[in-house]
């Protein structure tokens, strides 16, 4: 099983520096809400960016925020403002494909584990080539002079295969395991579910790379004819959750159901999680889709919800601040507006609470600081940036 670094593994060694250095605008007032366990307050950090997707904390304090639909990268400072856009962002691709939707723009961004030495990160995101569109992941180097930043050395390290015109299902969460010197990619089916069982194709799979983009040693179709090396594992719808336990080593996933079937997978390599022959859902048209639940030679669902999620952001907690909380997962709920934390023991769901509901935002992603309290985007036009501490009572 790949070993981790923390709860929020997605921003490698940064975790373990974290973002608790940041206060709240000072026009800023906390709302005070109740959970099961716990009284919390929760700060608003910034606001009107568009729809934020992924953030990273900066060694300093400081916090990296992504910008889908602009393709911005902006740096959060510890003063609560917002930096102008980073230069040098990969261009995004935001085409609306055959439905004249698109789901497409910058997602993800995580720090090299030796980031205080190096300055590098990798920025997930949309792009375009002669054959068509596909998830691709971009490396660079933050620069900073003068107040302003910019990324250099930019380079395109990773690129789905078998690229289309579909503007949807991109995934493009990704994760660090900096004692195997890997990343870790979700990309979706991108809306052609068959593509999700082929071992050959990217669409639908957890990719595992080196920093340098190439398939990473170890993968399981390495030097096997009909599949492809950089493929960890297949039969994925939009997963747009990952993370790495730093105490068990285990990758979890969330994954976008169709109508319905949202799930939790306990990712192992090699292994098909049976999208679209296994689904608790249905077709937005109302059709049965697959075969149920269980086939042979697929792995089931460890957890399907039953109320519609649409997961997007997932951190396995494991701070101080909130100890009733330890081991469990959190996840982003967009439809669900709230955060949805998962108890798992023996193999399943023994606790499954919806927090935050009163907010009633879109959480595109969830985070841990070094002192434990979360960290939330809203996927809004007018998106913010959040954070949950303990109230005192």
């Amino acid at each position: 099983m790949l070993p981790s670094l923390s709860a929020s593994i997605r921003v490698a060694a940064a975790a373990a520096l974290g973002a608790g250095l940041l206060a709240a605008p000072a026009a800023a007032q906390p709302r005070h809400l109740e959970t099961e366990k716990h009284a919390v307050s929760v700060e608003t950090m910034a606001r009107g960016l568009e729809h934020p997707w992924g953030m990273a904390f900066l060694p300093d304090g400081r916090v990296l925020v992504t910008e889908r639909n602009p393709g911005r990268l902006r740096i959060l400072g510890r003063d609560g403002a917002l930096s102008p856009a980073v230069q040098g962002v990969p261009e995004v691709y935001r085409y609306p494909g055959p439905t004249g939707r698109s789901q497409g723009g910058l997602f993800d961004v995580v720090l090299h584990p030796e980031f205080e030495r190096n300055r590098t990160l990798f920025l997930s995101f949309s792009r375009w080539t002669e054959e068509g569109g596909g998830t691709a992941v971009a490396r660079g180097r933050l620069a900073e002079q003068g107040g302003q930043a910019r990324l250099e050395d930019v380079r395109v390290i990773f690129m789905q295969n078998n690229p289309d015109g579909s503007g949807l299902h991109f995934g493009g969460r990704m994760a660090v395991d900096p004692r195997e010197g890997v990343l870790l990619l979700t990309i979706g089916d991108r809306r052609n579910m068959g593509r999700a069982q082929r071992a050959d194709d990217h669409a639908g799979s957890v990719i595992r790379m080196t920093f340098d983009g190439e398939p990473a040693p170890g993968n399981p179709f390495l030097g096997q004819e009909g599949r492809d090396p950089h493929i960890y594992a297949i039969g994925l719808r939009n997963p747009q959750g990952m993370a790495l336990d730093a105490e068990t080593g285990t990758l979890w996933l969330n994954d976008h159901g169709p109508q319905r079937g949202d799930t939790i997978q306990r990712i192992e390599a090699g292994k098909n999680y049976g999208w679209p022959f296994l689904t608790g859902g249905k077709d937005y048209s109302g059709a049965p889709i697959g075969v149920g639940t269980e086939r042979e030679g697929m792995e089931s669902a460890l957890h399907i919800f039953e109320e519609t999620v649409a997961p997007s952001g997932l951190a396995i907690y494991r701070g101080e601040m909130f100890p009733e909380w330890r081991g469990d997962l959190l996840h982003g709920a967009l439809r669900g507006r709230a955060v949805v934390r998962t108890r798992i023991e023996d193999g399943r769901v023994t606790q499954e609470e919806w927090m935050l509901r009163d907010l009633d935002r879109r959480i595109r992603d969830v985070r841990v600081d070094r002192e434990g309290a979360l960290w939330l985007l809203t996927e809004h036009e007018d998106g913010e940036v959040l954070r949950v501490t303990a109230r005192r009572q």
